[in-house]
């Protein structure tokens, strides 16, 4: 029975570590994008709103952006982190996931 409350207060701790590390990712991602981008949460993932010609031209720099800066400022991470980005129509997203710290 000891087992099961541990692992429960375990898993309750990380859910928790992982939601003040996504909100400090989402912080750092409204400084550094800019004001033009706008970045919320969204479910349990981190959305990011971009102009439809961000989003058809220059979605593969952003995506690396995102990726390094995470990476940099928050290399131990919990759980692993969904990244939505969505043009500002919202008519194309790309979803993809970084995985969490080994």
């Amino acid at each position: 029975m000891r087992g099961l409350i541990s692992k429960k207060h375990t898993k309750k701790n990380n859910i928790s570590k992982m939601e003040e590390v996504k909100a400090n990712i989402i912080r750092l991602l409204q400084t550094e994008l800019g004001d033009k981008n706008r970045v919320a949460p969204y479910r349990d993932k981190v959305l990011i709103n971009i102009s439809k010609a961000d989003f058809e031209h220059r979605l593969g720099t952003l995506l690396q952006r995102v990726y390094r800066l995470i990476e940099q400022h928050h290399p131990e991470r919990p759980d692993h982190l969904g990244i939505v980005i969505r043009d500002e129509d919202a008519r194309h997203e790309n979803v993809f996931k970084i995985w969490k710290s080994v």
